[in-house]
């Protein structure tokens, strides 16, 4: 994939070159990653790179159906084929067995858009989505159409990606095409972050239900856990906690902070493994507090007192958005 697509005489090579450098950006912008890392949804889209591969093959899928049915109608079979593909990726999904599937459909709509003849009318299907007021449209708009529709998830994609790791188009495209353009370096792994940022703030009260539903009218915030015990509320747009706790099960943490010890509210750090974690903080002088434990619902979490006596907490999370139920 050039960072161009390569000058064009006839509307046949426009029509591939740009279909093909857009299909090329997915391969660029899922380029290094594991299985999980494509399944990971890190940013406030509820996508992950691998649903977004797995939805541009099928939207590729669909639009040449109906340009190879024309000028007939796209068949039943080849409808209900297309609601019947899947776009789910979960952690245990193969990120190279999706882009096998993503270079296939691909393959075949370049084939397409330099045999077809671009003028032939294309029949608009019966879906709530699409216009009423026109019955067809041409293959020339179809293929405009794919450019366009591959462009915007192209854009969606880089965001996901940059979030996941740093890493910007440009540099992956570079490393995945094996090049060096001389003015950046081309995409090559680097050691994830300490952590993400904090992920969630405990707190406590002597009524949990009065003290959430104070914070989220105060804060207007949405509560996204409830129990007798512990609440919880999500802030702002990546998934950031605050939790409110039962005094009563706080225990020594806050027992300890009224006589001036380590304690009080607790503030985790958003990590990827809470034991390295521990080890790390461990070995600059952080001492033990509370073990690693499981929360419920995929969290995990563990807390130190720093060298300076305040509570730390480190805690692995899913990826995707969304609260869950974890408490101190």
């Amino acid at each position: 994939m050039a960072f161009h697509p390569a000058p064009v005489a006839t509307e046949a090579e426009g029509f591939t070159a740009y279909l093909r450098q857009q299909q090329d950006a997915f391969r660029a912008v899922t380029h290094g990653l594991t299985d999980a890392q494509a399944a990971a949804a890190p940013s406030v889209s509820t996508l992950s790179l691998g649903e977004l591969v797995r939805h541009v093959t099928n939207v590729q899928l669909n639009w040449l159906e109906g340009v190879l049915a024309a000028p007939g109608p796209i068949t039943e079979e080849a409808m209900a084929a297309g609601y019947a593909r899947s776009q789910e990726f979960a952690a245990e999904s193969s990120l190279k067995d999706a882009l096998a599937e993503f270079d296939d459909a691909s393959g075949r709509v370049l084939r397409a858009a330099a045999e077809v003849d671009p003028a032939l009318a294309v029949p608009v299907p019966d879906l709530p989505w699409f216009p009423k007021d026109v019955d067809h449209w041409s293959v020339r708009w179809v293929w405009l159409h794919l450019i366009e529709e591959l462009a915007r998830h192209a854009g969606h994609a880089d965001i996901i990606r940059e979030t996941i790791d740093g890493a910007t188009m440009y540099e992956l495209v570079a490393a995945h095409d094996g090049v060096d353009p001389g003015f950046l370096q081309p995409w090559r792994p680097t050691e994830p972050p300490v952590t993400r940022g904090f992920t969630t703030v405990t707190l406590v009260a002597d009524d949990v239900a009065a003290a959430g539903a104070w914070y989220a009218d105060a804060l207007d915030a949405p509560l996204t856990f409830e129990s007798p015990d512990y609440v919880e509320l999500e802030l702002g747009p990546h998934a950031h906690q605050l939790g409110i706790l039962d005094r009563t099960h706080a225990g020594a943490v806050w027992e300890a902070a009224e006589r001036g010890e380590p304690g009080g509210v607790t503030s985790y750090l958003w990590v990827t493994d809470v034991e390295a974690a521990l080890e790390r903080l461990t070995q600059r002088g952080a001492t033990p507090h509370q073990p690693s434990r499981e929360f419920g619902g995929g969290y995990v979490g563990a807390s130190v007192v720093d060298p300076f006596g305040n509570v730390l907490g480190v805690m692995s999370r899913p990826w995707p958005q969304g609260g869950g139920p974890h408490a101190d």
